[in-house]
Order: structure tokens, then C-alpha cells, then sequence
């Protein structure tokens, strides 16, 4: 089981996507904002973010990104995005992201990202 956060200003895409990890069996975190997410990660344990791109207002998701990437070294970030290029995924992956995801994505390619990220995951099924 892991712990996961999920960072996007849109309710529709967090509760699609906390309901396929829970019913996955991990424990799920929502943020609507990159600041938000940061004051979660400081204070409760998680393993994976799956974050969205862009935001309203705030930190953008590369400046969330890197703040993750700063202060929780430890913590696997998946970028996601409604425009999600090659260029991006290699950018997105040069600041320390895990994988990016182009949105909409099936519950299978988000299972598939986990189990690359923690293949132990897969032992484990």
C-alpha cells in the first residue's frame, strides 16, 4: 500500500483518480493547489504525487515540482497534463519528476506508472 497525494484544482479529476487507488488498496491524499500540497507533505507521510501542471492561482506545477523536489527528495512526483507533449515529459523529467502523464488517462496506465515507480507493488499482487 502506498500513500499517495494528488495535487489538481479540479474535484472531477481527484475523485475519479482517488477512486481508482483506493480501490487499488493505497491510501489517498487530495490538495486542490501546489501550496496546499506542500503544507500536506510537511506534515503527513507520502510516498508518490501525482500533480497536476497547471493551476489557477499559486505555484505552477513546475514550481510545485521543485519545491517537492527540494525540501522531500524522497517523494516520486508524476506530472499530469490535459497538453502533455514529449518536450514537456522530458522537461518535467529533467526537474526530477518521476514519469508525466498526458490526462485523460485509464486506471491501467496509472496502475502501470505505480508498478514502474515501486515494482515491489507488482510482487506483491
Amino acid at each position: 500500500m502506498l500513500n499517495i497525494l494528488l495535487i489538481d484544482d479540479d474535484a472531477d479529476i481527484r475523485f475519479g483518480l482517488n477512486r481508482v487507488m483506493t480501490r487499488c488498496g493505497h491510501q489517498v491524499l487530495e490538495s486542490n493547489s501546489g501550496d496546499e500540497a506542500l503544507f500536506r507533505l510537511a506534515n503527513e507521510p507520502v510516498d508518490v504525487v501525482f500533480c497536476d501542471c497547471r493551476f489557477p492561482h499559486g505555484l505552477t506545477g513546475e514550481e510545485t515540482l521543485a519545491n517537492i523536489k527540494s525540501r522531500f527528495p524522497q517523494i516520486k512526483v508524476v506530472m499530469m497534463s490535459c497538453t502533455m507533449e514529449y518536450d514537456d515529459q522530458q522537461s518535467y523529467k529533467q526537474l526530477g519528476a518521476s514519469d508525466a502523464l498526458q490526462k485523460p488517462f485509464f486506471a491501467s496506465e496509472c496502475s502501470a506508472t505505480l508498478t514502474k515507480l515501486f515494482p515491489a507493488l507488482k510482487a506483491a499482487a
